[in-house]
């Protein structure tokens, strides 16, 4: 997700919770967004890519079986129809985005999130064809270089999230229709999106 696609889901939810919500009985509620983020810091960018070999297999995955249905199994190797994938336009574009690069390129993409208002920034590093011991060492170096800044701004945030959950600050109905994922349809599935 990008971050002007965070914008607008985060003012979508907010705005949802303090506008339109429509509790089912009495309860308590807990306000979060959150975004899930692939993730692998390392020095520079180039040994952050290559330890990130991979890392989108777990999204391509999600959109073949979505996209194919059911299949029948030992038929299809998801590996190959993945690296295939990774070749075509929609694939390069995946392979540069997440929160992987050097602790300067996660501090710059992180502080656009920030700037969103999303809650929580959920890192995913376990997707992917990497070690063990990469992904220790990128958080170690996540949590050395970068995770200071933004815990240390964190009552910033909370402050904000209180003053919108009270009404004091209104925030902006912006349009999610542009950052809604299009995928392709089963002609079922055509034909029930288009009756609704």
């Amino acid at each position: 997700m990008s971050a002007d696609a965070a914008v607008a889901w985060v003012n979508a939810y907010y705005n949802s919770y303090v506008k339109r919500l429509e509790r089912l009985c009495e309860y308590q509620t807990n306000p979060n967004i959150a975004v899930v983020s692939m993730f692998m810091c390392a020095e520079t960018d180039e040994q952050a890519q290559a330890m990130a070999d991979g890392s989108t297999f777990f999204q391509f995955a999600l959109r073949f079986y979505n996209t194919h249905g059911p299949v029948e199994p030992g038929t299809v190797s998801l590996w190959e129809e993945y690296q295939s994938w990774k070749g075509s336009p929609a694939g390069q574009k995946a392979q540069g985005g997440g929160l992987i690069g050097s602790p300067d390129t996660i501090r710059r993409k992180l502080r656009r999130f920030e700037e969103s208002n999303v809650d929580q920034v959920i890192l995913l590093n376990q997707a992917g064809r990497n070690r063990h011991e990469d992904i220790c060492s990128s958080l170690e170096l996540f949590a050395a270089e970068v995770m200071p800044e933004f815990h240390d701004r964190e009552p910033e945030h909370q402050e904000w999230k209180r003053a919108v959950l009270a009404g004091q600050i209104e925030l902006d109905e912006i349009d999610t229709a542009p950052y809604q994922i299009v995928t392709n349809q089963t002609p079922s599935a055509k034909a029930r999106a288009s009756a609704s």
